[in-house]
């Protein structure tokens, strides 16, 4: 019943319901004139959309056959050859083409209770409207959170950005899932990720349906290659974030790792070549010091050598070939010998006792609640294993008893092993611990050096049974079987290396020692003489393949970049600044995506002269291409607070947008600014538009949302028919509710009047808002001054038109009259109502 307190309150809800028909505009279906820009042809724009591809010949042997071509020397050829990656043996399973079935969140940040925002899994699209603060984006991330893991918001940020991930009002039972249908699966496939911790990161993630694992339903190499999910954060990030990022992503859509990681490996190449030569550099500075310091005429003639510009490596072969040291094997032996490493004796300990520790910790709780409780979550998941294999079956695998393997026992099973995982953890925890603590001890222990086989057997007996302690698994075992293996190996080494230093110490002091320097130098001295022609040749094929990325590139990068325009030209109609060619330049930090813009055909650089809504606008023309490519198996698209910063005109290049790409894909766009809502319906778009609400306690609500005038009609209709409103507030009520579904309907006709005229949408917003309420509305509509409004009314439609709106208006401006019939009322409102909108 209403009662006389609440009578203020319906009227301040009426108020209400009267701006937001403002905000919202009117009801766009009904017109039939089309857009005064040209939309790009469909048959066009769908060719436009299916260019996007790359070749299906293989990088590698497109890069071998035009090296055969390339005029490059044999060994350049070779070089490069070596330098390319092997082939990777590619899986044949083709990602299945996946669109979105419904969104699901349940203490999920601004949703509290479990709120489903159901979707039509085909093509086309969808508006998620909504104030800000009504859950909207948190449907959004949860959909971003369902299938990727993370959200772009919280990357590379600190912690305190995670922490407000849990509902403040309910999180008994946090989980996010979205439920997808995939071409070749008969049912859908839901993939929800369910918290039962307090971190973001404490998630399992369920697979239901028909498949068995989340990589079975998405690759996470295309999530990330295709990421179909555009965030406002990322929105901005993308275009002021460093550009290095959108090179990559870009590269990588276009499949050339291939050559990027060739050239990492020719970078790498030249760096280990070039620090061939400084060692020798370096080494020939030393050795000359050395020289200098003996008195042998041996080391006298070796001086001599350096003593050119460049030392002479063919006299130092010479001289070393003709006065050869004493058994030069023998030196080098004792050399090794001499500079034998043990084991880590302080590792070791270390290590030892971690295990031991985690053994007996293990011990202790092996016969503990925690251990039977981890051993009875095994069991049950193993049981509901089987029954998931076997679902035409309720028969006891162990026992051999019918109907025991049910649903009910199922569900019953999995609460059982939801409550058991937090007396599990202390058992797994203990689990964990004793497995790291033995790898812990394997890692200290490492393989018999091979070289220590020949030159002193005994020694590498005692390393052969400290290497096997890496095949012992037993804790105990393990532990005592290090320590004992360590300490004897250990002194065994210490005493190894006394023995070769003192038999060093015992040879000629002068010359062995300068021979054995020479030896070494010679050897660096010719590596770096290889490494100066290898350098050439390195350098050589990095030029070529420097050639041919630029070529493979821009060819590839072509579609995209010609959709991006596409996309720039829609959504900036009318600005005066043009996005031309889209370039990938550089390599390593130096690598960086090139936009060629002009502002009134002068070239300019991109990001000085753009506004924040033209910034937002490059950032979709570049986003968009990416997340739509023709091989991403994500046939839908997630595009949160796309309109903000943007004028009405990139506004209804959007909706274009939106509209052209929904044709095969199926685009939903979350957004709390009704001017997308309003462009969509002024220019005739099909949509399905839905609104988000919250209410007390983070219950949020998503209701379908029809146009304004019939929205509006039936609230009033509702109201019409309710017995139980008193007729004082029906008397002011209704005539006021009609009121709005007629200034929806004025306000759809003005702004097709205007637009037909010209009018840009700027400007036409400006003349609705200094318009007034119903009879400025009905002015501009009609196109004749406020004074006139009337008779044109009673003209037109005659003068019961007249009187209805006279009736409407007192209800908002004196005492109204009384109602004698609520549905005579509706009924002359929507006759009025469709005649205005009629063509």
């Amino acid at each position: 019943m209403y009662t006389g307190s609440n009578f203020d309150s319906s009227l301040d809800t009426l108020t209400s319901l009267t701006r937001f028909r403002h905000a919202y505009g009117a009801n766009g279906a009904a017109e039939a004139s089309e857009p005064t820009s040209t939309p790009v042809p469909r048959k066009r724009s769908r060719a436009m959309l299916n260019e996007i591809g790359s070749s299906h010949t293989s990088l590698r042997d497109v890069l071998l056959g035009r090296l055969s071509e390339s005029g490059l020397t044999s060994e350049t050829q070779e070089v490069l050859r070596d330098l390319l990656p092997n082939p990777t043996v590619t899986s044949d399973r083709r990602t299945p083409s996946l669109y979105l079935r419904s969104i699901t969140a349940a203490g999920w940040r601004g949703i509290g209770p479990a709120t489903t925002l159901e979707l039509h899994p085909e093509p086309g699209l969808t508006v998620i409207a909504g104030r800000n603060g009504s859950g909207k984006s948190s449907l959004a991330e949860a959909a971003e959170m369902a299938l990727t893991g993370s959200n772009y918001r919280w990357q590379e940020r600190t912690q305190i950005w995670k922490q407000g991930w849990r509902n403040l009002h309910d999180h008994a039972d946090p989980h996010v899932s979205v439920e997808l249908c995939a071409e070749g699966m008969s049912a859908p496939v839901t993939v929800r990720r369910r918290w039962g911790g307090t971190g973001l990161d404490d998630c399992r993630t369920e697979v239901e349906g028909a498949a068995a694992a989340l990589h079975d339903v998405i690759d996470p190499e295309q999530i990330t290659l295709y990421r179909p999910f555009l965030p406002y954060s990322e929105l901005g990030a993308m275009i002021s974030g460093p550009l290095t990022a959108l090179h990559d992503a870009l590269a990588q859509l276009l499949g050339l790792e291939l050559l990027s990681d060739t050239d990492k490996k020719a970078r790498a190449l030249l760096k280990s070549l070039n620090d061939e030569i400084t060692a020798a550099s370096t080494l020939t500075g030393t050795v000359v010091h050395e020289l200098s310091e003996h008195d042998d005429p041996r080391v006298a003639e070796a001086a001599a050598a350096f003593g050119g510009r460049r030392p002479d490596l063919d006299r130092v072969r010479l001289l070393l070939k003709g006065n050869s040291v004493a058994d030069d094997t023998a030196l080098a032996r004792l050399r090794r010998l001499a500079a034998l490493p043990a084991p880590d004796r302080q590792a070791v300990t270390a290590a030892v006792a971690r295990l031991r520790k985690a053994a007996a910790d293990a011990e202790d709780v092996r016969y503990s609640s925690a251990e039977d409780a981890r051993q009875l979550i095994e069991l049950l998941e193993r049981a509901l294993d089987h029954r998931r294999r076997h679902p035409d079956t309720t028969e006891c695998p162990v026992c051999g008893s019918a109907d025991r393997l049910d649903r009910t026992w199922a569900d019953g099973a999995r609460e059982q092993v939801e409550r058991l995982q937090a007396e599990a953890a202390q058992a797994q925890a203990a689990r964990r611990e004793l497995a790291a603590a033995v790898r812990d001890v394997h890692d200290a222990v490492h393989p018999v050096p091979e070289w220590l086989q020949g030159d002193e057997p005994s020694l590498a007996a005692l390393w052969r049974d400290w290497a096997a302690c890496r095949a012992v698994l037993e804790p105990r075992e393990l532990a005592d079987r290090a320590e004992r293996a360590e300490a004897v190996l250990g002194n065994a080494c210490h005493q190894v290396r006394e023995h070769a230093t003192r038999r060093l110490d015992e040879q000629d002091g002068r010359w062995q020692t300068v021979a054995g320097r020479l030896t070494e130098w010679l050897r660096h001295a010719e590596a770096a003489e290889r490494a100066q022609l290898r350098i050439k040749q390195v350098k050589a094929a990095r030029t070529w393949l420097r050639k041919i990325t630029d070529e493979l590139r821009e060819a590839r990068l072509k579609p995209i970049a010609d959709q991006s325009q596409m996309v720039w030209k829609l959504l900036c109609e009318r600005s005066s600044v043009s996005l031309g060619s889209v370039g990938l330049t550089g390599t390593a930090n130096a690598r960086k995506v090139v936009l060629d813009v002009s502002v009134d055909a002068v070239d300019a650089p991109a990001f000085g002269v753009m506004s924040q809504g033209e910034l937002h606008s490059l950032a979709l023309s570049l986003f968009v291409p990416r997340a739509t490519h023709e091989s991403s198996p994500f046939k839908f698209l997630v595009i949160d607070d796309p309109v903000q910063s943007m004028d009405p005109e990139k506004v209804d290049g959007l909706a274009r947008v939106l509209d052209l790409y929904a044709q095969h894909r199926q685009v939903i766009v979350f957004t709390h600014d009704t001017r997308l809502e309003e462009a969509i319906r002024r220019l005739g778009i099909a949509a399905t538009i839905k609104q988000v609400s919250r209410q007390t306690d983070s219950v949020v609500r998503v209701v379908p949302v029809s146009d304004p005038v019939n929205q509006a009609l039936d609230e009033a209709r509702a109201i019409s028919l309710d017995e139980y409103l008193p007729d004082d507030v029906a008397d002011r009520v209704l005539p006021a509710m009609c009121r709005v579904v007629l200034e929806a309907a004025f306000l759809t006709v003005a702004r097709r009047t205007m637009r037909v005229a010209g009018v840009s949408a700027s400007d036409a917003e400006e003349r609705i808002a200094k318009a007034g309420p119903l009879t400025g509305l009905a002015a501009l509509a009609m196109a004749v001054g406020q004074d006139a409004v009337f008779d044109t009314i009673a003209r037109d439609h005659g003068p019961w038109a007249k009187d209805l709106i006279r009736q409407c208006n007192a209800a908002s401006h004196q005492r109204p009259a009384h109602v004698t019939d609520r549905k005579d009322l509706i009924r002359r409102t929507e006759r009025l109502a469709k005649a205005v909108l009629a063509p």
